[in-house]
């Protein structure tokens, strides 16, 4: 892998990846903190939160905080314009575009083992998820 360049990674690649490392943050999350839980409340309480409403509201959040660098933004923006093939059942096109831009910027950073950086922005998101009922 000593010719791999993240930068050459496409942007809804990185979405492919970021889709399971944001579910694993979240599963982790809720086993620690709600590990009392039956696992059929466990699984509708992650679906909850790694929805594309959800996700979408996340990125949002986070960039109207300003908590995103530019060029967490730039590479966010660049997966949220991409067009793909599939939609969530129960989510808007511009919902899952952003949440394919959430999920780029956290396959982007898994790719460039930021995951302290990963780790502040899921707490965050978790935080804020806490707020909102879907």
């Amino acid at each position: 892998m000593a010719d791999f360049n993240v930068e050459e990674v496409p942007s809804l690649s990185l979405a492919f990846l970021g889709d399971s490392v944001y579910a694993v943050y979240i599963r982790t999350f809720l086993i620690k903190e709600k590990s009392r839980l039956k696992p059929e409340d466990l699984h509708i309480e992650a679906n909850r939160l790694v929805s594309a409403k959800a996700q979408s509201r996340a990125l949002l959040h986070l960039r109207n905080e300003r908590l995103l660098t530019e060029e967490e933004w730039e590479i966010a923006k660049r997966a949220r314009n991409k067009s793909s093939a599939t939609r969530a059942k129960n989510a808007t096109i511009k919902e899952y575009r952003n949440a394919s831009g959430l999920e780029a910027l956290i396959g982007y950073l898994d790719l460039m083992d930021n995951h302290s950086r990963i780790g502040e922005l899921m707490q965050e998101i978790i935080k804020e998820g806490r707020v909102h009922d879907d």
